[in-house]
């Protein structure tokens, strides 16, 4: 009996997160595989991203060839936080299914609790092309400016996914309690500076996978 795979919304199990995702029309938006978990997650707790600095790295391929203009996440409400948090966007290449060589950052979107209003946070006029068929990577190094956040165990209330994907099983669990093995590979967890992503990395860089992340969307232009 061949292997069926599950369109489970709760979990992903058995869904591969590097399966090719159907592009939009020019003008519209795409997104990776996951389940959408923004503010009406059920919660502050489920709507929070992981709170420690670090970059994470979510798996995305088109269908066919497409160029972006955009890149953006969405930002809800500053959850009482008050230190500044930056969200530095990028898209790496992929090596064996992991992701690999960076072809562009595209800069740090800031959130700011004092002034930062709700809405779409983007980068916009680029001109990214995108091979059809290939994986992709794109890439969040999240940083604060304080740790009063951190010590609250508090972050904005961001646009994010969840899921838990098998193909995000390759790095396994460094504990049985860690939870889900995830939608995101985790890198520089607790080091990550909100600098320059790094120029490459590769899968002893990457701890296991995580059951949430900041959802980036790209808005098609050819």
């Amino acid at each position: 009996m061949p292997f069926v795979y599950s369109s489970t919304l709760t979990n992903n199990y058995g869904v591969d997160s590097t399966s090719p995702i159907p592009i939009p029309p020019v003008g519209a938006w795409t997104r990776p595989l996951g389940v959408d978990n923004g503010q009406s997650g059920g919660g502050i707790t489920l709507s929070r991203h992981f709170v420690t600095k670090h970059i994470e790295y979510v798996p995305f391929k088109p269908q066919y060839n497409m160029t972006f203009s955009d890149i953006a996440i969405r930002y809800f409400n500053a959850n009482s936080c008050v230190d500044t948090w930056t969200y530095r966007l990028g898209i790496y290449d992929s090596n064996d299914n992991y992701p690999s060589t960076l072809i562009t950052d595209f800069g740090a979107l800031t959130v700011d609790p004092a002034v930062t209003s709700p809405g779409l946070l983007s980068h916009t006029g680029l001109s990214t092309a995108l091979t059809g068929g290939q994986l992709y990577w794109l890439a969040c190094g999240i940083n604060y400016s304080g740790t009063t956040d951190l010590s609250n165990n508090r972050t904005p209330i961001m646009g994010l996914m969840i899921g838990d994907y098998v193909n995000m099983r390759r790095r396994g669990m460094t504990a049985a309690n860690v939870g889900l093995d995830g939608i995101s590979f985790i890198e520089q967890a607790g080091v990550y500076a909100g600098g320059s992503l790094p120029a490459s990395t590769s899968p002893s860089n990457l701890n296991v996978g995580f059951a949430i992340a900041v959802r980036p969307f790209l808005k098609r232009s050819v």
